[in-house]
């Protein structure tokens, strides 16, 4: 399975094994606090509330008694926002406008290196 480049490496083994969209719906639901998942939640535990009782189930079983930091991942997407607009043809200062940002931090978007991405010239 393809995971997306803006992922978080902490969730891929859950993207990995209950899926995308489970991955992302815990970032959009939790995104940027501490959770604690549970072993047996309840019907009304916010994390079966969020992703229904299915997907909500597979995630305590999966991460089961841990405590894990749910990464916002906005970083990452909104440095792919830019390489997608810049493509399309937008200029930063469209770009800059539409994110709600300046048009010097579009351009160091831009030009930085994807973190995922090894250095073949670092020692």
């Amino acid at each position: 399975m393809t995971t997306p480049p803006t992922l978080p490496e902490s969730l891929i083994d859950l993207a990995e094994t209950l899926g995308i969209r489970v991955a992302l719906k815990l970032i959009q639901e939790f995104g940027g606090q501490d959770l604690r998942i549970p072993k047996n939640p309840k019907a009304d535990h916010p994390i079966i509330k969020a992703l229904g009782e299915e997907d909500g189930r597979a995630v305590c079983h999966f991460m089961t008694d841990q405590s894990v930091y749910i990464p916002h991942a906005r970083a990452g997407a909104r440095r792919l926002s830019v390489l997608e607009m810049a493509a399309g043809g937008r200029t930063r200062a469209e770009i800059a406008r539409i994110l709600g940002v300046s048009a010097r931090h579009v351009r160091r978007l831009a030009k930085a290196p994807d973190p995922r991405q090894d250095d073949l010239f670092h020692d």
